[in-house]
């Protein structure tokens, strides 16, 4: 599949049509995120709903890269991060300065057919785009080897919930959310994941060790 082609419904596909939890309407909704920016944000993106500006965004919403998606989202409403494979790893000063402004609430969206589950078979073009720049190639191999590790997933899914698992350890009183949305019609899903993980032991009274803050 090329990267200009769309992949069929996620539904319809059987490496997610088990792992997804389709949202048909606002009841779908786990009522922990009724009446949130979250829920604002599902409603915008699958029944069009409107959603206001503001000075103070409550939302941080963090997606891949990808060209596919377009956010449906007006200015003065998120904070954006868009990075390739959509992890937030290397980014938690900016999350940090988001909670310092009133964010509470963070939206990690996956997608299907992810270019980061095909990484390695692009390393050595991405070794040739930075020698193009000047790089010399034992510099530029490092420094894609070293990323290829980061960015790469084995699956979205997974991908998606190593991450979140993760930025829960680290930010225990965040709400922070995995959506997945479907490349084909640009609709959003509960991960099964997510909603079986609302009933596990709260992280609130966790305590982050400063040996995990030195690794980030």
């Amino acid at each position: 599949m090329s990267g200009n082609d769309l992949p069929i419904p996620v539904l319809k596909d059987p490496r997610y049509k088990d792992q997804l939890l389709e949202i048909r309407d606002r009841e779908d909704i786990p009522l922990e995120l009724r009446d949130s920016p979250i829920e604002a944000l599902i409603m915008r993106i699958n029944f069009g709903w409107p959603v206001p500006q503001s000075h103070k965004p409550q939302l941080l919403i963090a997606t891949c890269i990808e060209f596919r998606f377009t956010l449906p989202i007006p200015r003065m409403h998120s904070y954006v991060i868009r990075r390739a494979s959509g992890r937030l790893n290397g980014s938690e000063f900016t999350i940090g300065y988001c909670m310092s402004q009133g964010v509470n609430h963070v939206a990690m969206i996956g997608h299907n057919d992810c270019g980061m589950t095909r990484a390695f078979q692009s390393a050595g073009k991405l070794v040739d785009s930075y020698v193009n720049q000047g790089w010399s190639r034992d510099a530029a191999k490092k420094f894609v080897d070293k990323n290829l590790a980061r960015y790469h997933m084995t699956d979205e899914l997974t991908g998606l919930q190593e991450e979140y698992e993760r930025l829960r350890t680290v930010f225990k009183k965040l709400v922070i959310v995995p959506l997945f949305v479907s490349l084909y019609d640009s609709r959003l899903y509960l991960p099964k994941f997510y909603v079986e993980s609302l009933e596990s032991s709260n992280f609130a009274n966790y305590q982050v060790s400063d040996e995990l803050i030195g690794e980030l």
